[in-house]
C-alpha cells in the first residue's frame, strides 16, 4: 500500500503490478501496513488501471514496538502517528496484547471489505497469528 522505497511513487508501483499481471502473475501480496484504508486505496488505485488479480493484504501484528518501527523504516511502510501514540501510551508489557487486538480489528475490516484472504508475516513466530485467527473465528494454517 505504501510506495516501495526505491520507486517512491504509488503510480509507478501500480504500473509495475500491472506489468507483473501481464507477465503472468495470478495474485499479489502486499507489504505490511497498519490501517485498512491503505489496502482499500491500493486496490482502488490498481483496479483503475486494469489490475484484476486478487490482492492479498500482508499483516504484521505489532508485538514488539522497537522491532516494528525498524521494519517499517526499512520497508518504507508508514507507521502512522496515531497508531504509534496508542502504543506509546501503554506499558511495554501490554504492547503485544494491543497489537493482536488492533491486527484482529484490521483483519476483520479487510475481510468484511472484500479482501480475498490474509497473509501474515510471522517472522517464524505463529502464536500471534493463531490468536488473531481465533479472534476472527478462523482456523490458522501454516
Amino acid at each position: 500500500p505504501d510506495p516501495h522505497p526505491a520507486s517512491g511513487s504509488a503510480t509507478l508501483d501500480a504500473e509495475i503490478l500491472l506489468a507483473k499481471q501481464r507477465a503472468g502473475a495470478s495474485f499479489a501480496v502486499t507489504q505490511f501496513f497498519f490501517e485498512s484504508r491503505n489496502y482499500f486505496e491500493l486496490v482502488e488505485r490498481v483496479r483503475a488501471i486494469g489490475v484484476t488479480i486478487p490482492i492479498i493484504p500482508g499483516i504484521m501484528p505489532v508485538t514488539n514496538l522497537a522491532q516494528i518501527q525498524r521494519f517499517a523504516t526499512l520497508s518504507g511502510a508508514d507507521f502512522p502517528a496515531a497508531v504509534k501514540a496508542d502504543f506509546d501510551s501503554i506499558p511495554e508489557s501490554a504492547v503485544r496484547e494491543l497489537g493482536i487486538d488492533k491486527a484482529s480489528e484490521m483483519c476483520r475490516e479487510l475481510l468484511d471489505g472484500g479482501a480475498p484472504g490474509l497473509h501474515f508475516y510471522t517472522l517464524n513466530r505463529s502464536t500471534a497469528t493463531r490468536e488473531i485467527a481465533a479472534n476472527l473465528g478462523l482456523s490458522a494454517s501454516a
